[in-house]
């Protein structure tokens, strides 16, 4: 499980940043909404990034999968969010509902993976 170990401490980094950066240099650069949505998609990726880590750390395929779908869905939930808080174009726009829905089947296989399983 150690790709899954390396997404979910790069997608906390990623989500660190983003929100040093919201409170920081594109304070004065961004409108107040972008800087929420920056926020937002911040720490959806960090509670992300949590899940991952741990998950990272059981065994088995239900939660291999659950944590890729996690990780993958916040980072394209968030990435979508990123993309048009510092852009202003909405073209990203249709990635945010997909990671959303990505991350919702992460949680819900989740829920029935084992917690160690061998």
């Amino acid at each position: 499980m150690r790709p899954l170990n390396i997404a979910a401490a790069l997608s906390g980094l990623v989500a660190l940043g983003f929100l040093v950066a919201a409170s920081h240099p594109l304070r004065d650069a961004l409108a107040l909404a972008d800087l929420e949505r920056i926020e937002l998609a911040a720490f959806v990726q960090l509670g992300a990034a949590c899940a991952g880590l741990a998950l990272a750390n059981r065994s088995g395929r239900l939660n291999l999968i659950a944590g890729a779908l996690i990780l993958g869905g916040a980072a394209l939930f968030a990435g979508a969010l990123y993309a048009i808080s510092l852009t202003g174009s909405h073209a990203f726009a249709m990635l945010a509902p997909v990671g959303g829905s990505a991350l919702i089947i992460g949680w819900a296989a989740l829920a029935f993976a084992k917690p160690s399983q061998s």
